[in-house]
C-alpha cells in the first residue's frame, strides 16, 4: 500500500474513531434528579426513575429532595440542576410566571409525561366527614410556604365545593410532612395529599385507618378547579385500588412530568428517555405510582412546556412524534 494512501486511510480510521467517543462524552457520568421531600409521594418516584435511570443507562443518577419545586427551579433555570420531577401545574405555572412563581422559568424542558398524580382530602376513617363540603368549620391545613403549589392544589379542591379558606378554620403549616404531622397529633380534622403517597400509608397504620372524601366532579366544581388550579381536571379512582379509598372517590387530577434543563446535551436527554422507554416494567416495579408511567403517555398532545430536543429526537424515530406535536413544540417556544 503506498504510505500516501496508508496515511489516509489511518486519518479516517482516527476521525471515525472520535466519532462516538464525541457522542458519549456528551453524555455525563452522572446526573442529579431533583425532587419533593423525603416520604412524599414524588420523592419515591424519583428514586424510582433514579434507580431504573442508574441500572440502564450511562448515567448514575443522584437524587436531591427539596420543600418543593421553587427551591430547585432556579437550580435548573441555570442549568445546575439536571432533572426533576415536576407536575404539569407546576410546570404551566413556572414556565409562565404565573402564581405562586414571581418570575417565568424558561428553561425546562420535558423529558417525557408519565402518570396522573390523584389528589383529595382524606380523613380518620371514623371521621364523620363524606366530602369536602363537609369540611366547612373544620380544622384544614393552609398556607404552605415551602411548597405553594400544595396551597394552590387544596385551594382548588375546597372551590370544587364551593370553600374558601374563610369557610374553614385554617391551620397554617410549612409543607407536606407538617401537614401530616399536624393531622397525626389530631391538630387537623383533615389532609391533603396525592394518592399511594407513602405520608399517607404512615397515617394509615398510625391512625387505625383513613379514608379519602371526593372533590366535587360536576362540570362547575371542575371549572372551578381548573381557574385556581390551571391544568387540573376530576378523575376517579375505584375503590380499593390504594390505600384509604373505600369507595369509587373523584379527585383532584394532573400529569407527571420528568424535565430536565435546557442545558441537558441531546445525547444525554435521549439517552435517559430511551432507557424509560425500553423499560417500563422495571419502572413499574419499582414504585407502585410508577405503573401508570407507559410508553402511550410520554408524547402527550396537552403538555404545557416545551420537549427538550433529545427526547423530541428518540421519539421521532420511534414514531411517536408528528406534525401536531412539532406544531405545539413551536407554539410553546414562542409564548
Amino acid at each position: 500500500m503506498p504510505a500516501r494512501t496508508n496515511r489516509l486511510l489511518h486519518a479516517a480510521l482516527f476521525v471515525s474513531a472520535l466519532v462516538p467517543i464525541s457522542a458519549s462524552a456528551q453524555v455525563p457520568r452522572s446526573a442529579s434528579l431533583a425532587t419533593h421531600a423525603v416520604a412524599s409521594l414524588y420523592h419515591a418516584i424519583g428514586t424510582g426513575i433514579a434507580t431504573v435511570l442508574s441500572r440502564h443507562s450511562p448515567i448514575t443518577v443522584r437524587v436531591q429532595p427539596f420543600a418543593g419545586p421553587p427551591a430547585w427551579l432556579p437550580s435548573m433555570d441555570q442549568g445546575d440542576t439536571d432533572m426533576g420531577v415536576l407536575t404539569s401545574a407546576d410546570a404551566v405555572t413556572s414556565y409562565q410566571g404565573m402564581n405562586p412563581y414571581k418570575r417565568p422559568f424558561k428553561n425546562t424542558r420535558i423529558l417525557l409525561v408519565g402518570g396522573a398524580i390523584q389528589l383529595s382530602f382524606y380523613v380518620r376513617k371514623d371521621s364523620p366527614v363524606q366530602t369536602i363540603a363537609d369540611l366547612k368549620g373544620k380544622r384544614v391545613p393552609t398556607d404552605f410556604p415551602g411548597i405553594p403549589i400544595v396551597k394552590l392544589s387544596s385551594t382548588a379542591g375546597l372551590a370544587s365545593a364551593g370553600l374558601s379558606y374563610s369557610d374553614i378554620v385554617k391551620v397554617p403549616v410549612s409543607d407536606l410532612q407538617a401537614a401530616n404531622q399536624a393531622f397525626m397529633e389530631g391538630r387537623t380534622d383533615a389532609n391533603w395529599l396525592g394518592l399511594r403517597s407513602p405520608l399517607v400509608e404512615e397515617g394509615n397504620a398510625r391512625l387505625g385507618g383513613v379514608r379519602w372524601i371526593s372533590v366535587n366532579d360536576t362540570p362547575q366544581g371542575a371549572e372551578r378547579m381548573n381557574a385556581i388550579y390551571p391544568g387540573s381536571y376530576p378523575s376517579t379512582a375505584k375503590a380499593g385500588t390504594a390505600t384509604g379509598l373505600v369507595k369509587d372517590t373523584a379527585m383532584l387530577t394532573n400529569d407527571i412530568y420528568l424535565v430536565g434543563t435546557k442545558d441537558l446535551s441531546e445525547e444525554a436527554a435521549y439517552a435517559i428517555v430511551k432507557a424509560l422507554w425500553e423499560n417500563t416494567k422495571d419502572l413499574w416495579a419499582a414504585y407502585a405510582a410508577l405503573s401508570s408511567w407507559r410508553q402511550e403517555r410520554m408524547v402527550s398532545a396537552q403538555a404545557f412546556i416545551p420537549y427538550h430536543p433529545g427526547a423530541i429526537r428518540f421519539y421521532r424515530e420511534k414514531g411517536a412524534w408528528n406534525k401536531a406535536m412539532d406544531d405545539l413544540q413551536a407554539r410553546l417556544l414562542a409564548q
